[in-house]
């Protein structure tokens, strides 16, 4: 039949990253997709959706053209090429980015695409580039950053060992205020939850050194608002509660040097 002839019609070569860099939402998905295993073309199109997607209107179109689905499969094709997950986790930002409906709807199913996974796996590969911490904080941030309906995604993060991949990024890039905010604002989004898992993912932030970690960050970032902001933010999330756990990890926060920190953002 006529279906065997196809599997012998050539597929499109790659697009030049000038072509990539002209093309609209839906071309740079299915390029994406298409030739996701071409690293080259897996960076320019990440890139191209990440810059499309500053704007408002094209978040929604490149979810329904595929570009999470599409970005993971090239984060998960390309482990060891830290451009890749740069772009990829810096894609998922500006396309699941939105505090709407249909914003959540696009964290949801980047975590259910197993975005955060793969954001982990990124910043445990690559801990020596600052590019890919900063950005790999930045999608945590983002992907558990949902008041109403993140539970499940803060829960999944913390079970990817997002924790202690966040700490071990800041550790290591002390003097790199991206890593720092990016960090900061992820340890207090993926512990905002005041349920059960939130409790529980306090617990491990606390654990993993979040607390020690969020006031180096404030101390040696005195000049640094989103630092300062975010790394309060992050001690208030990480403190909050009322049992005795919580009662610890305050106690934990004031060893740290945690109110010295708080008073001097002020």
């Amino acid at each position: 039949g006529s279906s065997g002839s196809a599997a012998h019609v050539p597929a499109a070569a790659p697009p030049s990253d000038a072509e990539v860099r002209a093309m609209d939402v839906a071309a740079a998905a299915a390029t994406l997709r298409v030739h996701v295993s071409v690293s080259r073309v897996a960076v320019a199109a990440c890139k191209r959706l990440a810059n499309l997607c500053l704007e408002v209107q094209n978040r929604q179109l490149a979810a329904e053209a595929g570009a999470i689905e599409a970005a993971v499969a090239a984060m998960q094709a390309h482990p060891q090429v830290a451009e890749v997950q740069e772009e990829g986790c810096a894609a998922l930002v500006n396309v699941c980015s939105g505090a709407d409906g249909a914003g959540r709807a696009r964290k949801q199913r980047a975590a259910d695409t197993g975005a955060i996974e793969a954001v982990v796996a990124a910043m445990r590969a690559h801990p020596q580039s600052a590019s890919v911490q900063w950005s790999g904080g930045s999608a945590l941030a983002n992907l558990c950053g949902d008041f109403e309906a993140g539970a499940p995604r803060e829960q999944r993060a913390a079970g990817a060992g997002a924790f202690e991949a966040v700490v071990a990024g800041m550790r290591t890039h002390p003097q790199h205020a991206g890593v720092q905010e990016a960090g900061c604002e992820a340890l207090a989004n993926m512990c905002s939850g005041d349920d059960a898992v939130g409790a529980a993912c306090e617990q491990r932030a606390v654990r993993s050194g979040a607390i020690e970690a969020a006031v180096a960050a404030m101390c040696a970032h005195l000049q640094e608002e989103g630092v300062q902001e975010w790394g309060c933010t992050a001690l208030t999330e990480m403190c909050s509660g009322s049992d005795d756990a919580a009662a610890a990890r305050e106690e934990r926060a004031a060893d740290a040097g945690a109110l010295e920190a708080v008073v001097a953002a002020m």
